[in-house]
């Protein structure tokens, strides 16, 4: 295969050959590779997705070798991007001995830490001309990208406990520093960022609902305010509807403009107006759509380029039960739930950025007099309960009264699983003709309007 010949980043095309063509012709390299590589440290998209695709292998317990791996990247579609056939098994008849694969992969790793020094000096270089950075938070941003890098390059799985408590020690004098009580991510929802102390970097956090609850709407509204008040790019995966529509969404919410205007285009001066001013103001905002990718691999593999391209700081995922998992599952969709909540959570761990991935909650939820969601109401749940950090529902009361009855227009946010806090409620506003999550301001008749 033609890599080109004008400048790249630094690499060695042959030594990741070499790793991968060792990976295909004996168990133990695999198994020894595999503990010191992760896919980014290839540096051509191709060698990725077969790496990646060899690791699936092995977690499906299938022998690794160029005929597996072939028929494995034609059953999901990405045989071609890797050169077919031909390119497999001229990587694997480019091994003849595997006397020299720890010297290959220890260049691999070499040319990825050297990639990942310009990657985060380029990033520091963009911060150095910010003038609103002071000079000891660019440099605490220095230290802080440097030193981790000594330790990728070291590729050190175990730390001392001394270690350990000298970095929780170091973590909490920071926290201690801070003004207020949020130490993750600002969803712009101040009861829930009370109740989380903000979306913390390496969590999982599943919203749950019946249809009509505003899950959508809820995972958007956290998606955008979370790029605007913590200035970080987001990535939002939406299997359900197009861009398009999704870009409705915020539109209504963030102009405070009827949706049903915006879907037929029957706006007034005012709400042009409105939608001018939105228009500008999200130009501004780091917010990523994808609308075409299904499969959880696709989903992840787009994760860590963004992430290593344009910095990544939340990734929001609507929703969990329509994502597809690998064929391991043998037709067993709670299995293929389970897998895919757990890839989610290492992912997430993995960019040490949140997760927020919206589910479905079954219809038994409807057939209770009691309308309020339970774990077991999570449709295909497998595993999504353990592995998720937060598990919240949302419920609209009066979605259930009679129509004659009136509106109160609240949604109340369940904590059935909260890891690192208490469980239980908070109460938020709902404008459904603007897609607009709100604040509440409790005021003193005892009434709870929508501030």
């Amino acid at each position: 295969m033609d890599f080109g010949t004008t400048r790249h980043l630094p690499h060695n095309t042959e030594a990741e050959q070499a790793v991968l063509g060792a990976m295909m012709r004996g168990a133990e390299q695999l198994e020894d590779i595999k503990i010191r590589l992760k896919a980014q440290d290839f540096h051509h998209v191709q060698h990725q997705l077969m790496y990646e695709a060899m690791l699936s292998l092995v977690d499906r317990q299938m022998a690794v070798d160029s005929t597996t791996l072939t028929a494995h990247l034609y059953d999901y579609g990405r045989l071609e991007e890797i050169g077919g056939a031909p390119y497999i098994l001229a990587v694997f008849e480019s091994v003849t001995t595997l006397a020299h694969t720890e010297h290959y992969v220890n260049l691999v790793l070499e040319k990825s830490t050297a990639r990942k020094v310009i990657e985060r000096a380029q990033l520091l270089i963009e911060q150095g001309y910010n003038p609103d950075m002071p000079i000891d938070q660019l440099l605490e941003e220095a230290k802080r990208h440097f030193s981790s890098l000594e330790g990728d390059a070291q590729n050190e799985d175990f730390r001392t406990l001394a270690d350990v408590l000298k970095d929780y020690i170091a973590n909490l004098e920071r926290l201690s520093q801070q003004t207020g009580e949020i130490t993750g991510l600002h969803t712009g929802f101040d009861a829930f960022d009370k109740k989380t102390a903000g979306l913390q970097n390496g969590s999982l956090v599943i919203v749950a609902a019946r249809p009509a609850m505003g899950k959508t709407v809820f995972a958007i509204n956290i998606a955008v305010n979370a790029a605007r008040l913590n200035r970080i790019n987001v990535a939002i995966f939406n299997l359900e509807m197009g861009a398009e529509e999704v870009v409705g969404r915020i539109l209504s919410s963030e102009g405070r403009i009827d949706f049903s205007k915006l879907k037929t285009g029957t706006l007034d001066a005012d709400d042009w107006r409105s939608l001018k001013i939105a228009t500008d103001s999200l130009s501004q905002v780091g917010v990523f759509l994808d609308d075409t990718s299904r499969k959880v691999t696709q989903i992840i593999a787009k994760c860590r380029v963004l992430h290593r391209q344009q910095g990544l700081g939340l990734i929001v995922i609507d929703y969990l039960q329509l994502m597809e998992g690998s064929r391991g599952a043998g037709g067993n969709r709670q299995l293929e739930i389970s897998e895919m909540s757990r890839a989610l959570k290492l992912l997430a761990r993995e960019l040490n950025v949140p997760i927020v991935a919206v589910a479905q909650l079954s219809r038994s939820v409807e057939s209770r007099e009691d309308k309020r969601p339970i774990m077991s109401d999570l449709r295909e749940s497998g595993s999504i309960e353990q592995d998720a950090d937060i598990v919240t529902f949302l419920l609209r009361e009066d979605y259930y009264r009679p129509p004659e009855e009136p509106k109160d227009n609240m949604v109340e946010v369940i904590f059935a699983k909260h890891r690192s806090g208490a469980t239980g409620s908070i109460k938020l506003g709902f404008r459904g003709e603007n897609a607009r999550f709100e604040n509440v301001v409790y005021v003193s008749e005892g009434r709870v309007p929508a501030g």
